[in-house]
């Protein structure tokens, strides 16, 4: 429904608190969703108001933008993501298509089966199948990723956010430029950006 007055919006508080944590809002989420769509001029107006930088991106879902800084948590989820594009590429397959489409089987992921990988993991703080699930579940948490089975997940459009960040890295590292002003966020996010608050941790 659209609504000229942001407080008419139903549901704007749980849109908010959603977009507050770090979540990544889009079509699979519903009302959350609608309620984004329908009325984003009226919310990014309001949002601004009280501090916050409501994103739409091209891929159809919601966001707050963050301030930048890289978290211990984003790190890790974008070598998760590194590893994970670099493996699809080298096998041949179209890696954008693979990674929105494909069922991913926990157990079969390469992230600790060739030894280099499994180095760019340690070196990120992440520690054998326990570290890798927690990786997984905070693609979850942030609405990057959704769980399948208990040993498989599917990502969902959000995941772009980080994707997008790989294809920046790639093509700046040889021109020094920071990639990482664009991490996609993996915590609470605050009048100044997006942080991890004191209770996610």
């Amino acid at each position: 429904m659209v609504s000229r007055d942001p407080f008419d919006i139903p549901g704007l508080s749980d849109v908010f608190e959603a977009l507050r944590r770090g979540r990544h809002i889009c079509a699979e989420d519903g009302d959350l969703y609608w309620a984004l769509k329908e009325n984003f001029p009226v919310l990014e107006r309001l949002f601004s108001a009280l501090g916050f930088r409501l994103e739409s991106h091209p891929r159809d879902f919601f966001y707050f933008h963050g301030s930048g800084s890289l978290s211990d948590r984003s790190e890790r989820m974008a070598v998760f993501m590194f590893i994970l594009v670099e493996w699809l590429s080298d096998r041949g397959e179209p890696v954008e298509e693979s990674i929105i489409t494909r069922r991913f089987n926990i157990s079969q992921l390469p992230h600790f089966k060739i030894e280099r990988y499994a180095r760019y993991m340690s070196e990120a703080g992440i520690s054998g199948e326990n570290g890798l699930t927690d990786v997984i579940r905070n693609f979850e948490r942030f609405g990057f990723a959704r769980r399948d089975s208990e040993d498989s997940f599917s990502f969902r459009p959000p995941v772009f956010r980080f994707v997008d960040l790989c294809h920046s890295i790639l093509e700046n590292d040889e021109s020094g430029d920071d990639a990482s002003r664009d991490v996609p966020a993996s915590g609470g996010a605050t009048s100044y950006g997006t942080g991890v608050e004191e209770g996610d941790r």
